[in-house]
Parts: structure tokens; C-alpha cells; sequence
């Protein structure tokens, strides 16, 4: 994108067979959006970006004292400090060792360690809290109104000349949220010896 460092959202399917949308962000907030299906796919798009730090909607540790999703775990702890906090601000989510959430936790794991190697920060967010937090639609409630409002908040390129994907917009708001944290500019919730989410500041 060529102005500054560049930023990358990444909204994570639970599945290679489903959307994962991406979004890379400038300091000029510009965003280039793309959808990607395959571990490989994404890996190489985040790489390629040049990005120092990458903002993924997934969970990306699991809560302290489990060693893995399985029922038979011990340790059958379904909640880290930072969910417990966003249940404590009302903010919706879902547990991550139940149903689909175990296949997306797991995945989620995957890309971290992958992109970490490569000496990229990677940190966990969650575009609907920032959406709640920002006084912004989720995605499932009014697609038009959440780009709006990301237009509204200075963000031009793919927000304004595409009919962007819900997955998009949420990469969008990830990506905002990685720009912030490089800059200070930020909140971060839970527990360090588990995973700190990263919310806008508020």
C-alpha cells in the first residue's frame, strides 16, 4: 500500500472451507480487503502485507490450567480472564471450547505460533466488543451501517469503492484495532499468563 507501516486484521474462520476475511490498514487508514480459505493462503497474505503486527478474531491461548479442547482435559476450565471481563462488561461472545469454537481456537493457535515465528506480533481482539464499544453495529445486525460508520471514522479504499463481506468489515475493525496498539492506543483486558485481549481504548 506504500504509505507507513501497515497494519492487518484477520476475521478467522473456524474452517479452510469458510471466509476468512483480511484487511490490510495504513496509517492513512486506507484498507485493502480480501478473502482467503487456506492456512497457507493466509499466512502468505499477512506475510506478504509487511505487517510488524497482525489482529486476529480468534482465540488464541486457552484458559489457564487446560491443556487442550477436549472434554476428557483436565483443567475443564471453558473461560480465560478475558472472557470473564467481557462478561462482566455485558459484551456477548462464545465460550471457546464449545461446539465450532474448539475447531476455531485450534486454528486460531495454529496461525499465531506460524506467524510469531516469523517475528510478527500477533495479538487477539474482538471486533464485536469493539464494534459494542464503538457505538457500532455488529455485522449480523446492519452490514451497511457498520461500514458507515468505519467510513465515518476515517477509513477509506476497499470501505468505500467495494461492496465489502461481513468478514471484511470485521477484518476492518481487527486491522484498526492492530494500528491503535502499535500506537499506545489501547485497552488490554485478562490475565498475561493466559492472553490479553486488545479492545479499543476505553
Amino acid at each position: 500500500m506504500g504509505i507507513g507501516m501497515n497494519y492487518v486484521g484477520v476475521d478467522l474462520a473456524g474452517s479452510p472451507s469458510r471466509k476468512t476475511g483480511i484487511c490490510i490498514v495504513n496509517e492513512r487508514l486506507t484498507t485493502d480487503c480480501s478473502i482467503h480459505y487456506s492456512d497457507a493462503e493466509i499466512y502468505n497474505a499477512v506475510r506478504k502485507s509487511k505487517a510488524k503486527v497482525v489482529a486476529i478474531d480468534a482465540p488464541l491461548a486457552l484458559p489457564g490450567g487446560r491443556h487442550c479442547l477436549e472434554e476428557h482435559c483436565r483443567g475443564r476450565n471453558h473461560f480465560r480472564a478475558c472472557d470473564r471481563v467481557l462478561m462482566r462488561m455485558r459484551i456477548k461472545f462464545f465460550p471457546i471450547t464449545i461446539g465450532p469454537m474448539r475447531s476455531l481456537t485450534a486454528r486460531g493457535i495454529r496461525l499465531r505460533n506460524s506467524l510469531e515465528q516469523r517475528r510478527i506480533e500477533v495479538i487477539e481482539t474482538y471486533p464485536g466488543a469493539s464494534q459494542d464499544l464503538l457505538g457500532l453495529p455488529r455485522k449480523q445486525h446492519d452490514l451497511e451501517r457498520l461500514r458507515k460508520g468505519l467510513v465515518k471514522m476515517g477509513c477509506s479504499g476497499d470501505v468505500v469503492t467495494r461492496n465489502l463481506t461481513g468478514d471484511e468489515l470485521d477484518a476492518v475493525s481487527c486491522a484498526l484495532v492492530a494500528r491503535d496498539y502499535a500506537k499506545g492506543i489501547y485497552t488490554a483486558i485478562g490475565d498475561p499468563h493466559e492472553i490479553m485481549m486488545i479492545l479499543p481504548r476505553f
